[in-house]
């Protein structure tokens, strides 16, 4: 081997040292930042990412198009094609309508359900996807906590296990994020009824920094009680605007202002981006 070669070996390897220093070091800080929670602007319905600490990624809906991923994509790395879990409130096209785009694009380790096995036409057909690619599903239900990572834990209110209704979004998935002493109440579309069961079972439990208000501001949702129990600082509506439905509803933004509740919607932020520190919320 010449000299040549010998010289530029070594110099080769002292780069690639580097590199892996940095990449460490980016790793490291990666490792030790925040919990992040992004309400993507998806029109009117819901999709929510959530990435942890350490970096595990939880959606929760996935908006009424088959288009999430160009919509997750500023969140995530371009190599990066898995997500962790995969949570559909219920089965309103709005809520699910992006999940064969999530199913065809990314590798997903487990999915929940509301335990409906019946609701838009496009749900069959994400049933048949989570079929073929043989990915693991639970059924949420009221007293489930699942650990997402230290100090990272999601607390499943409802549904109960012996709800019985005729409205389908009284079967919506609420659940508690919780990261140290932060947390935010994520509420599908669940109803008033369901919010005063909620109330009576839990009561302060359910106090949470913010709120996913319900059914993107219908008046369906969101009750003077429910946000006098949960007392958020702040309102998240997920919504399109001049949306066919007239949402969110007077009634709803009068309710969350009479409760001092700082109102943020997709409509007029797009996407809505807030990091904890286990300690406190930071709006980015």
């Amino acid at each position: 081997m010449n000299t040549w070669i010998r010289e530029n070996i070594f110099y080769i390897s002292i780069i690639t040292l580097i590199i892996s220093s940095v990449w460490l070091g980016y790793r490291a800080l990666y490792i030790s930042s925040n919990l992040e929670i992004v309400f993507l602007d998806v029109g009117q319905g819901d999709a929510i990412l959530i990435t942890t600490p350490h970096g595990r990624q939880v959606v929760v809906d996935t908006g009424a198009k088959n288009n999430l991923g160009v919509k997750l994509a500023p969140y995530m790395s371009v190599s990066d094609r898995s997500i962790d879990m995969v949570v559909m409130t219920h089965p309103d096209l709005d809520h699910v309508g992006g999940m064969i785009s999530l199913l065809d694009r990314y590798d997903i380790d487990v999915i929940m359900h509301s335990g409906l096995l019946a609701g838009a036409p496009i749900y069959s057909a994400i049933a048949e996807k989570v079929k073929q690619h043989t990915i693991p599903t639970i059924t949420g239900e009221a007293g489930q906590v699942i650990t997402l990572d230290k100090n990272v834990y999601l607390e499943i209110y409802s549904p109960h296990i012996n709800l019985a209704s005729f409205e389908a979004n009284d079967y919506s998935i609420v659940m508690r994020l919780v990261y140290g002493n932060t947390s935010v109440l994520l509420t599908g579309d669940a109803t008033k009824s369901i919010e005063y069961e909620l109330v009576n079972t839990y009561g302060n439990i359910l106090t949470s920094d913010i709120l996913k208000v319900g059914h993107h501001g219908s008046q369906t949702s969101t009750s003077d009680l429910f946000i006098q129990t949960v007392s958020p600082q702040y309102g998240i509506i997920s919504a399109g605007c001049d949306n066919r439905f007239g949402h969110p509803h007077g009634n709803v933004l009068a309710t969350l202002f009479s409760a001092q509740v700082q109102v943020l919607d997709t409509c007029n932020e797009g996407d809505i981006i807030f990091e904890s520190n286990g300690e406190g919320w930071q709006k980015k």
